[in-house]
């Protein structure tokens, strides 16, 4: 969607780029900013900023108590890029896309690597990696159903976009009231909501769990004494269904 691009201050980065501070990005019609970078250098080859033919970029910078830094290049019709973050402080990042008073708390790591030739979702190939520490939900709601506030040490997760299909590699997080792990295949629409789920997720409650997390458990598709706690989610992204 479009964005509006906004910042404090623009100096020259010598000798090839300019550094801005309090880069905001706003989509077109929001009042308020999605994602605000305190500072971010953006590099291009020389040539590129005497002709004005940006063909490749590189940026990096800080936000949300981390660092970032990636790069974008466009050869022909086909477009790539690369980034990579480090000690992303999820509290504020998140905080635009929550309703009040819900909280997400912890510190991310991402790798993201992508390339397509911008047509479609479909048309796109790459990776990422996700690590966070120290995660915590408090008062999140999800289309109006209150989550259960747990808190998980670790959370890793891995996928692979291969043209219209996202293999998810590895979505893993345990903590004291929950264990969960999934992994599967998702297959990407242009509407990114419509996107269809083929999951097989691993759901653990422990007996001594909270009472918020068994009164979840009661609402999962009944398992017989002694099968494994596996369940599949499919139907959509806007939609997911749990059998």
């Amino acid at each position: 969607a479009p964005v509006r691009i906004g910042f404090r201050t623009v100096s020259l980065a010598f000798p090839n780029g300019y550094r801005f501070t309090d880069l905001r990005l706003t989509p077109l019609g929001a009042s308020q900013p999605v994602a605000t970078l305190s500072e971010v250098t953006l590099r291009v080859p020389i040539g590129g900023l005497l002709t004005g033919n940006f063909r490749q970029a590189v940026v990096d910078g800080t936000a949300y108590g981390g660092t970032f830094r990636g790069w974008a290049r466009l050869a022909g019709n086909r477009a790539s890029g690369e980034l990579e973050a480090k000690g992303i402080r999820l509290e504020p990042a998140v905080a635009p896309f929550l309703p009040p008073p819900g909280r997400v708390q912890g510190t991310a790591d991402l790798s993201f690597r992508m390339a397509g030739d911008g047509r479609t979702t479909q048309s796109s190939e790459g990776d990422v990696t996700l690590a966070v520490r120290d995660l915590a939900l408090e008062q999140v709601n999800v289309r109006g159903f209150r989550l259960p506030d747990v808190a998980f040490p670790t959370v890793d997760a891995s996928a692979q976009v291969f043209g219209s299909r996202l293999q998810v590699k590895e979505v893993r997080a345990a903590g004291d009231d929950l264990r969960f792990d999934a992994s599967g295949d998702v297959l990407l629409r242009d509407q990114l909501p419509q996107s269809v789920l083929n999951l097989r997720m691993n759901l653990e409650i422990p007996p001594n769990a909270q009472p918020a997390l068994k009164l979840l458990s009661g609402l999962l598709p009944k398992k017989n004494p002694g099968e494994p706690p596996v369940y599949t989610v499919k139907g959509t992204i806007a939609a997911p269904v749990v059998r």
